[in-house]
C-alpha cells in the first residue's frame, strides 16, 4: 500500500459521489490475491476450489474463476439451495462443503444432479445417506457423494479436541461403514473425500487481540500437521482397498494452502477468504495477501474536537465473541471506536489521534473480520479500480437470495 495519506485520498476520490455506507472491493487487490494463490500451488498436482461462502457475490465468483484459469476448478457451496441458485447462474462442478438434514435440501441436490449439474453432496453419517438415497430415487438420477472425514487434532485419548466440531468420522472403521452404506444405497455413488483441518487453515500465527496465545497457536498448527496427513492417507488407502473409487480428495483452506497442497493424498484445496483478505486473515499462512474487501461509513457528526461519529458500522463477525470479531478502521489512520459504544447499529463514534481531522461527509474506510458475511449486510458491492468505481454489482442479497 502506498503512503496512508495518499491511499486515503484515493478512496475519497473513488467514493466522492457514492452514497454511504457502501461495501467496496478493490479489484487490483483481488486480482493480486488470486495471483498469489495461483503462485502458491504452482507446479503442484492440485487444483483450487473456490469457497462461495467467503464471496457470496456472483460477479466476483466469475472474476476469480476466470483469472484462475485451468488451475481453479469448481465451487464449494455452503447451502443446497445456494447450489441450485448458482447452477441457475451457469456454475457447474459444485461440491457441498456441509451435509444436509432436511428433505427439501436433499431433493434440491438430487434434482440438480438429475438435470445434469455436476453436484456432490457431503455426508458423515448413515441418516444423511438414507435421506439422499430417497431423494435421488425420487428425482430419477444418480447423486455423487463426498465422505467428510474429521481432520481435527485429538489428544489424551480424544478427550482434548483441537479443531472444529464437524464430522464424527474419526476412525477408519467409521469411514468404511458410511462408505459401504453409500455404495449399497440406490441412486448414490461415492466419489469424493473431504477433510478440513480447521486448526491449521483457520488459525493464524499472530492475533493482535491475544498475542500471549500466539506461541500456542503456532504449536497447534505445526504439531497437528502430521496426524492430519497420516489419517487422511490411511483412510483413503482403506477405502480404496475396499473397492471405492475416490476421484476427488479435498482439504485445507487459505491458512493451510502451503501444507495441504503438498499432501500427496489431496487432489484439490479450497480457498475462499484469501481472495478478499478480511482482517482475520492478515498474515494467513505464507501468502502475501492484500486487503481487498472494505466498507465505508460517512461522518455525520463531530461531537467535539477529539471525536467524529459515523452512520452505521455494527457489522460484527460470527464466531467466538471477542475483540477480533469487530471491524477495524483501515483509513484514515488515527481512528479508534470508543470503548463505551463500540461499533454501533446506527452510529459509531471514533476517537481521533495523531492529528487526524475529518469533516462531516468524509468517508471512514473499514475492514470486516470475515469475508463473506459483509455481503449479507449490503445489496451490492462497489468495484473500485485505482480511484474510480468501475462497476456496481449485486451481492446474493441484492439478487434476492438469503441462505443463512
Amino acid at each position: 500500500m502506498q503512503h496512508p495519506q495518499h491511499e486515503y485520498a484515493r478512496w475519497k476520490r473513488a467514493l466522492a459521489q457514492v452514497p454511504l455506507p457502501v461495501a467496496c472491493v478493490d479489484l487490483d487487490a483481488l486480482e493480486a490475491n488470486v495471483s498469489a494463490v495461483r503462485s502458491a500451488v504452482q507446479g503442484r498436482p492440485v487444483t483450487i476450489r473456490v469457497a462461495s461462502k467467503s464471496v457470496r457475490h456472483v460477479g466476483l465468483l466469475r472474476r476469480i474463476l476466470a483469472q484462475g484459469g485451468g488451475q481453479f476448478a469448481g465451487l464449494m457451496t455452503f447451502s443446497a439451495h445456494e447450489a441450485v441458485f448458482l447452477a441457475s447462474e451457469g456454475f457447474d462442478d459444485l461440491l457441498m462443503g456441509y451435509p444436509v438434514g432436511r428433505w427439501d435440501e436433499a431433493l434440491a441436490l438430487a434434482t440438480l444432479a438429475a438435470h445434469g449439474t455436476q453436484v456432490v453432496a457431503t455426508v458423515d453419517g448413515l441418516p444423511q445417506v438414507a435421506l439422499l438415497s430417497r431423494a435421488a430415487v425420487e428425482a430419477g438420477g444418480e447423486l455423487l457423494v463426498c465422505l467428510d472425514l474429521d481432520a481435527s487434532w485429538r489428544l489424551l485419548g480424544g478427550s482434548l479436541h483441537l479443531g472444529v466440531q464437524r464430522s464424527p468420522l474419526r476412525s477408519i472403521e467409521g469411514a468404511q461403514e458410511v462408505a459401504d452404506a453409500v455404495a449399497k444405497a440406490p441412486g448414490l455413488r461415492l466419489h469424493a473425500v473431504l477433510s478440513y483441518e480447521a486448526q491449521i487453515a483457520g488459525m493464524r500465527d499472530h492475533n493482535p487481540t491475544s498475542r500471549h496465545l500466539d506461541p500456542v497457536r503456532r504449536l497447534i498448527r505445526r504439531r497437528s500437521q502430521g496426524p492430519v496427513q497420516s489419517f487422511r492417507a490411511r483412510a483413503l488407502e482403506a477405502l480404496r482397498r475396499q473397492g471405492h473409487d475416490i476421484g476427488l480428495v479435498n482439504g485445507g483452506g487459505t491458512g493451510s494452502l502451503g501444507f495441504t497442497s503438498q499432501d500427496p493424498s489431496v487432489t484439490e484445496v479450497t480457498v475462499g477468504s484469501g481472495f478478499l483478505c478480511p482482517h482475520l486473515f492478515d498474515g494467513a499462512g505464507d501468502l502475501a495477501l492484500r486487503p481487498a474487501a472494505f466498507f465505508a461509513l460517512g461522518v455525520v457528526r463531530r461531537p467535539d474536537a477529539a471525536h467524529v461519529t459515523c452512520a452505521g458500522g455494527g457489522f460484527i463477525a460470527s464466531g467466538q465473541v471477542g475483540a477480533d470479531r469487530s471491524p477495524i478502521v483501515h483509513l484514515p489512520k488515527g481512528l479508534q471506536p470508543t470503548g463505551n459504544e463500540g461499533w454501533g447499529e446506527v452510529q459509531t463514534p471514533f476517537a481521533l489521534s495523531g492529528g487526524t481531522r475529518l469533516e462531516v461527509g468524509d468517508p471512514v474506510v473499514c475492514r470486516h473480520a470475515k469475508a463473506g458475511e459483509l455481503a449479507e449486510r449490503f445489496a451490492s458491492y462497489a468495484l473500485v479500480r485505482a480511484d474510480k468505481v468501475e462497476a456496481t454489482e449485486p451481492t446474493y442479497r441484492g439478487m434476492g437470495q438469503c441462505f443463512f
